[in-house]
């Protein structure tokens, strides 16, 4: 079998190798001199099988390429979507490999941006993180140094976090001054809520309308809806929620 053209393919960057007349698979430009490949070479059964092994790594590559120019993702996630979209596992991880290499896979600063952000964002505690970025393919004591120093730069407290959490699953809110209202069961009484500070502290109890409903509040004041016979909303003036 002859190599009868080197094709340079311009949208992915590779070049695309012809073997007696037809295209045989694309490599990356690097490989074309590591397999010495030339016109009119003879190519072997084991030349043969190296080409097809780096074609399959480059088609993986750029796969994982367009991938993250969607969003960045560590190692072990990009590799798995790679074997899921029926690249070879040996041929995934070489890929990424090289993308790790060249600098544009970071599994540390992904694991660090993450948790800032969604620490900062939604109010997710430092469990929630961990079990996030284990999902990923982050290693356990990996993810638990990223999120360390995620919340430490970013000035937040992991039990602070962690009690905002609680907040809204016990479908409470976060106030403006990280007041933590946690929201009760409706009585007779009407609606209430108890109030927090950012340590857990009690502060308070409230009781409003079963009408309404504190859509935002700090320490002094509370920003509420109210809901008329007709199923309408509308916005109650701020007032001091308690003494």
């Amino acid at each position: 079998m002859l190599v009868t053209a080197l094709e340079p393919e311009s949208r992915a960057g590779g070049v695309r190798v012809h073997v007696d007349g037809k295209p045989y698979g694309t490599v990356a430009p690097a490989d074309v001199a590591v397999l010495r490949l030339a016109v009119g070479d003879a190519l072997d059964d084991v030349r043969l099988a190296a080409l097809v092994r780096r074609a399959e790594v480059f088609a993986a590559y750029v796969v994982a390429l367009h991938v993250l120019r969607s969003r960045a993702l560590p190692a072990p996630e990009i590799a798995r979507r790679l074997v899921r979209k029926g690249h070879s596992r040996e041929a995934a991880e070489t890929a990424v490999g090289a993308l790790v290499a060249a600098g544009l896979i970071d599994d540390a600063e992904f694991a660090r941006h993450y948790a800032r952000t969604r620490a900062r964002r939604k109010g997710f505690g430092p469990g929630r993180l961990v079990r996030d970025l284990r999902r990923f393919g982050i290693a356990e004591r990996e993810a638990e140094a990223a999120v360390r120093e995620a919340l430490a730069s970013e000035g937040l407290k992991p039990g602070a976090l962690a009690r905002e959490a609680a907040a809204r699953k016990l479908k409470g809110l976060v106030g403006l001054d990280r007041t933590i209202w946690i929201g009760l069961r409706v009585t007779e009484a009407g609606r209430g809520y108890l109030i927090l500070n950012d340590r857990g502290d009690a502060l308070g109890s409230l009781v409003v309308p079963a009408s309404t409903r504190v859509r935002q509040a700090t320490a002094t004041r509370i920003w509420v809806t109210e809901t008329d016979e007709d199923g309408l909303s509308s916005v109650v003036r701020p007032t001091a929620p308690w003494r």
